[in-house]
């Protein structure tokens, strides 16, 4: 699995145990496993993706409501506050992907009664990447955690 690039804001190592998919921390941030998302309990977690605000706006010179500030009136600066972070087994590359070399999705990841959190496929020479749209997976992961809360 890959996440575009522009919603990452950076890479931290991460040693703590992790046994739920959701764990909301004292500071307000919140992690979410991707392992443990996905069925993998026995890998080990020793990164974890930040995010950039789900709110941030990407594109610059544009009115800015919200909780978004702007610097020197034309960029857009990080939030400070509470972090997402997708933490995974490890972050194994960094990749330049020219959009034309993304392909749709298979009608099977896109069926009606499911978010879709996977926006495109990247096929190397050794793997096929899927990449993640990280506001949609999160929203995902909170829907099935409330789901099983209530269960």
């Amino acid at each position: 699995m890959g996440i575009p690039e522009d919603a990452v804001a950076g890479i931290i190592i991460y040693n703590r145990d992790v046994s739920d998919i959701v764990k909301r921390e004292e500071g307000g941030d919140v992690f979410f496993s991707l392992p443990h998302f996905f069925g993998l309990n026995d890998r080990m977690v020793r990164h974890g993706i930040v995010l950039k605000p789900l709110n941030q706006l990407t594109a610059k010179n544009q009115n800015v409501t919200g909780d978004v500030a702007l610097d020197n009136g034309d960029t857009l600066e990080q939030e400070e506050g509470p972090r997402n972070v997708l933490l995974v087994s490890t972050v194994e590359r960094e990749a330049d992907i020219p959009p034309e070399e993304i392909f749709p999705l298979p009608e099977v990841f896109v069926t009606p009664d499911r978010t879709p959190f996977f926006t495109g496929i990247w096929f190397t020479n050794s793997a096929m990447i899927a990449l993640i749209d990280p506001m949609s997976l999160i929203t995902r992961i909170l829907k099935d955690t409330e789901r099983e809360a209530e269960a």
